[in-house]
């Protein structure tokens, strides 16, 4: 009996997006996929909406299926998601919903060490990580920040844009901003390689969290418990 996989996220800006490319092939082998979809949750209406693509799946005969979110928090989107499959379940014989990249504390270690492993520290630099808003995503990320911290990473910043510039405002050292995102979207693009860099006259790191392997394993193994 085939196997669908949902990658479910904001899909606004993944076009041509390498990380989230090799996200979702190291998935699809993973979880033995025999056909792979994308669905969108939230951001901007670009894409099919998460409940209408399993509607479509049930309604093709697919009765086993998983879905898997390039959510970072356990948030309203994740909540959304987790809704979507509850109202469809009685359409299929097994559909999962794989948790957010920061299921626990163990999530928070590991990501800490993939960022420390990615972002050495440099003499006279600060790097601050920009993430969505919002008071479970801002938990999340000072979570993160302490988990970094406990590495030895004092030098590192992880919050919402707004946040980040109060924390930054009138400081001498010099800035290297990236996205604390999943995927290279319309959010990481324009808002925090774009806007916020210029706030800041920083420089940037133009990656997603999904181009590093570690965040990858990490995925690929919320997916597998929740076959």
């Amino acid at each position: 009996m085939p196997r669908a996989l949902v990658i479910a996220g904001c899909l606004s800006g993944e076009k041509n997006d390498a990380g989230v490319a090799a996200l979702v092939d190291e998935l699809a082998a993973a979880v033995g996929a025999d056909m792979t979809l994308r669905a969108r949750t939230g951001g901007r209406p670009v894409g099919r909406a998460l409940p209408d693509v399993l509607a479509e799946l049930r309604a093709g005969g697919v009765r086993r299926a998983l879905v898997v979110t390039t959510h970072v928090v356990d948030g309203r989107l994740q909540r959304a998601a987790a809704s979507a499959v509850r109202d469809a379940a009685p359409g299929f014989e097994s559909l999962g919903l794989a948790p957010p990249l920061l299921a626990g504390e163990r999530d928070h270690a590991a990501v800490a060490a993939a960022l420390d492993e990615a972002l050495p520290a440099r003499p006279g630099r600060v790097v601050a990580l920009a993430g969505h808003r919002g008071p479970e995503c801002e938990a999340a990320l000072a979570g993160i920040e302490g988990a970094l911290r406990e590495r030895g990473r004092g030098d590192v910043l992880v919050g919402a844009p707004e946040r980040l510039v109060a924390r930054l405002e009138g400081s001498a050292p010099k800035v290297l901003l990236g996205p604390f995102l999943m995927a290279l979207g319309h959010h990481a693009r324009h808002e925090v390689l774009g806007e916020l860099a210029r706030s800041l006259s920083a420089d940037v790191w133009p990656h997603a969290l999904a181009e590093l392997s570690a965040i990858r394993r990490l995925v690929i193994s919320h997916a597998m418990s929740s076959l």
